[in-house]
């Protein structure tokens, strides 16, 4: 057991504590395969953990999205399942804070460790007078690790991205005079390749560049595999120097005395550690990252086109499930076939996530992902939810429906009409300028709170442009940081019900953050939904849903029909328009 081995190297380099967690040294929240460690040690695949090991004690930390996943993967590598966020469990910092003794020695691989999470763990533990200590306890022990990706890059068309590297970096270099900054240095792969409209093949289903940027005044550099970059390299030459990757951490050691701006949360503590000695840091938020939450008008026609040409797939796919329900497709089959058929988009590049392809009491594990192996057979009966999204040159796109397969029980309905009502209420929602994304959460949850119900994630998040599904800095969620909505955000709706053993539900749509009017009180903001998609008719009680939301239930199916009809014919026709038809009481 790779614990055993853990702990062997862990006794000769007397370490009582090593944590590990799921990232790379670029902060990033999907991995290249190289670089899942805290999976080969614990066996666990969901994407968000962290794993500590102690010389008698295995604990992995992961949340509510993957708590049922979780418990069946480790349970066979001696690890036992921390529950974040659950009363009474403690995050594995305080954990650690806790059962770390007087002068003990904890070791971590300063790569994989924000500046700012460090930062916090040496804060709680400096009273114990604790020695933490840059140690890889992995590397050697890990004799099959897959290979870093090797693909090329390529740039993004200034059609799609709608404004050229030179004017993000121009933009980048003002705020940094403002700043009273000298340079930055950025290792977030998507925010490198936001700014140099580069897109790369390094992370499956998310198109980055495994590389580092600094931008000083009248310099870029890059550190990247070279090999992967030289058909695009002459392209960038007036702008970008290419350096290797492996020469970053030596380079760091040419500035002295410079003004150097960072994101502390993004920057890993070895990058910090190689320039605080001899140069004033200025912290903040990666200015590129604020730059592309905010889409230009370019990104925002795009990416309404690339909906609208999803979401049709995603129709066809449904109307084909529905009609081949009788043969026993399985789950990773039915997978497999809508990949196929998003892959026949001319601007299609990859999926933009692993396909959540979920039958019945799969569906409750949120991240849950059907093997070929071991699939569920979809039955004409219950619930059937995927949740997909593709990679376009045109845009990212993310959208999640539950599928009734056949005949419902009552709380199903029941359950799919709360989800619906929760949704409905935040497409449907309406704010003050700046309000902040975390005062949006309660109002999805509100309907399910009246009926005791609750989900254990966010209720949204934001969406990169051909990048990350998952950006920031804006959310919708019940969890600090808060950031104020501005308009031209992107960010999904998907609030759901998850009931262990019994089904899965989750309804989930885009939304553009637009202007809705201006009063004598202020000005006020709302949401246009861009995805389009039936709703499941079938599972829903109109009863349990107000006059306003049948309103908007109907005026959104409406607009399903207008936008999606061009795409579709015959049968396919008739079904959408049956399916999109007007409900009442």
């Amino acid at each position: 057991m790779i614990l055993n081995e853990i702990r062997n190297i862990m006794r000769e380099k007397n370490i009582d504590f090593y944590i590990i967690p799921s990232k790379d040294p670029h902060g990033s929240e999907y991995l290249p395969d190289f670089y899942k460690e805290r999976e080969f040690v614990t066996g666990f695949t969901g994407s968000q953990g962290t794993a500590v090991i102690t010389r008698d004690e295995a604990y992995l930390w992961t949340d509510g999205r993957y708590f049922i996943q979780a418990a069946k993967e480790i349970k066979d590598f001696g690890f036992e399942l921390q529950k974040e966020g659950q009363v009474g469990v403690l995050n594995y910092s305080d954990w650690i804070s806790d059962n770390i003794k007087e002068g003990m020695t904890l070791a971590l691989n300063a790569e994989y460790f924000s500046h700012q999470s460090f930062s916090s763990l040496e804060e709680k533990l400096k009273e114990k007078n604790v020695k933490i200590v840059d140690a890889d306890l992995i590397t050697d022990l890990w004799k099959n690790r897959y290979p870093l990706p090797n693909e090329d890059a390529f740039l993004l068309d200034e059609k799609y991205a709608g404004k050229s590297a030179t004017e993000k970096v121009s933009k980048i270099r003002k705020i940094l005079r403002d700043k009273k900054a000298d340079m930055t240095i950025v290792s977030s792969l998507v925010d490198i390749a936001w700014t140099l409209n580069i897109r790369g093949m390094d992370i499956k289903d998310t198109p980055v560049l495994i590389s580092f940027m600094i931008i000083e005044a009248d310099k870029v550099f890059l550190f990247t595999d070279r090999e992967k970059i030289k058909k695009i390299e002459k392209e960038i030459s007036d702008l970008v120097e290419v350096r290797a990757y492996s020469e970053f951490y030596d380079y760091l050691k040419n500035h002295q005395g410079k003004k150097i701006y960072l994101d502390p949360n993004s920057i890993n503590e070895r990058i910090y550690k190689g320039i605080c000695e001899n140069n004033e840091t200025i912290f903040g938020n990666n200015i590129s990252e604020n730059l592309k939450a905010i889409k230009n008008e370019t990104e925002i026609k795009n990416l309404e086109d690339t909906y609208i040409r999803d979401g049709a797939i995603l129709f066809k796919f449904i109307y084909w499930l529905k009609e081949n329900a009788k043969n026993k497709i399985g789950e990773y089959d039915a997978a497999m076939k809508l990949d196929s058929m998003r892959a026949e988009d001319p601007l299609y590049i990859s999926n933009s996530f692993d396909t959540i392809s979920a039958y019945g009491k799969n569906a409750a594990m949120m991240h849950y992902h059907a093997k070929e192996e071991d699939q569920a057979v979809i039955e004409p009966r219950g619930f059937y939810l995927v949740d997909s999204g593709g990679q376009y040159y045109s845009g990212t796109t993310d959208i999640t429906r539950t599928i009734a397969m056949g005949d419902l029980t009552e709380e199903e309905i029941h359950d799919y009409t709360m989800t619906l009502k929760s949704h409905i209420n935040l497409m449907d929602a309406v704010f003050l300028k700046g309000t902040y994304d975390l005062a949006l959460d309660g109002i999805a949850r509100y309907a399910l709170w009246q009926d005791r119900m609750d989900y254990k994630c966010g209720t949204g998040h934001g969406i990169g442009f051909v990048l990350s599904v998952h950006e920031g800095p804006h959310r919708i969620s019940p969890r600090d940081p808060a950031v104020r909505m501005e308009e031209n955000m992107i960010v999904s709706n998907e609030p759901g019900v998850y009931k262990e053993n019994k089904h899965g539900i989750r309804i989930e749509n885009i939304m553009r953050v637009v202007f809705d009017c201006e009063t004598h009180d202020s000005v006020f903001n709302k949401f246009k939904t861009i995805s389009f998609c039936p709703f499941e008719l079938a599972a829903i009680d109109v009863n349990l849903l107000t006059d306003r939301q049948i309103e908007v239930l109907n005026s959104y199916h409406r607009k399903v029909f207008d936008k999606l009809s061009p795409y579709v014919s015959g049968e396919i026709l008739d079904y959408l328009k049956e399916a999109t038809k007007e409900v009442s009481r």
